[in-house]
């Protein structure tokens, strides 16, 4: 199974900030929430049946120096892909979750290319 993953710290937030904001996320780029507890928020977009399902894990527990925040992303069709926008398998729907990831860990003033990871 294929995973973009990023972790970082987020200061002088709480978990539930963190988790309010991804959910504010995915109202404003047309997601839909299909899972949620205290410490994640899984936020979807698409089908596996056309250009794949984009999947956005959210998970957030306090941590030294604020709020540790782990992001997971990954495409699911016939096969799991990561969100790698520079591979040539999946291209569109790698390239739209990468634009998600992006977009997402952007908004804490964070580059996507220095903190995620394409496993």
């Amino acid at each position: 199974m294929g995973k973009t993953i990023a972790q970082f710290v987020v200061p002088g937030w709480t978990p539930e900030q963190v988790l309010g904001f991804a959910t504010t996320f995915a109202g404003e780029n047309r997601m839909r929430v299909e899972n949620s507890g205290p410490n994640h928020v899984l936020l979807a977009t698409g089908s596996i049946w056309w250009a794949g399902k984009r999947s956005l894990m959210v998970l957030a527990s306090d941590g030294p120096g604020g709020t540790t925040v782990r992001v997971e992303v990954w495409i699911e069709g016939l096969v799991t892909l990561n969100a790698n926008p520079n591979e040539f398998v999946g291209m569109i729907p790698r390239r739209a979750a990468w634009r998600l990831a992006s977009a997402f860990v952007s908004r804490f003033g964070l580059v996507p290319e220095s903190v995620f990871g394409h496993y």
